[in-house]
């Protein structure tokens, strides 16, 4: 039986991040962080449809051309229209903030398409969805900065005031800042 080579390379995908989200969600030592899993399409050397599929882990924000910008660290792998892996992507990956909604228990923002290079290859990254929550356990663990920041959104909110918001719940979730 031959399998279509779409069908290959999503299940050759789906086992690599896969075995990458069952050892995270077994080491309960990581603190929390603000994450979406990001999906990249790009063409290949022979002209096909590659594909990039990971998550991102964000940990700071920053305000660039008027614009706040979400900085993260993106682990997932990169794989050509055949279904070859090219290889593991573990790089930083900044990506336009569109818009961000907070409760004191949750925060969601909509991260917007982007082209950017990875693993030397121009990727189209796709719109996503990143968000947090804090109602695991018993304990919200930024429930201070969550409503603040809901309070802030409640009024048209400065990219510098939305950028220093976002970037104390990352502080208050205890993720250390790449630099």
């Amino acid at each position: 039986m031959k399998i279509p080579r779409l069908t290959r390379l999503a299940l050759t995908l789906a086992m690599i991040c896969g075995s990458v989200a069952v050892a995270h969600a077994q080491d309960s030592d990581e603190p929390r962080a603000i994450t979406a899993r990001v999906h990249g399409t790009f063409v290949d050397a022979a002209g096909g449809g590659g594909v990039l599929s990971g998550d991102m882990t964000i940990v700071r924000f920053e305000v660039r051309n008027g614009a706040v910008i979400a900085i993260g660290a993106i682990a997932g792998a990169l794989a050509d229209s055949a279904g070859n892996v090219l290889g593991a992507v573990d790089q930083e990956l900044a990506l336009p903030v569109g818009s961000v909604a907070s409760t004191c228990n949750q925060l969601r923002m909509e991260l917007a398409a982007t082209d950017t290079e990875v693993l030397q290859t121009l990727v189209h990254f796709d719109k996503e969805v990143a968000g947090f929550d804090s109602r695991d356990g018993t304990t919200p663990k930024a429930l201070g900065v969550l409503c603040t920041t809901s309070r802030l959104l409640r009024d048209t909110a400065t990219p510098d005031a939305l950028a220093r918001a976002l970037n104390d719940v990352a502080v208050a979730m205890a993720v250390k800042p790449l630099r």
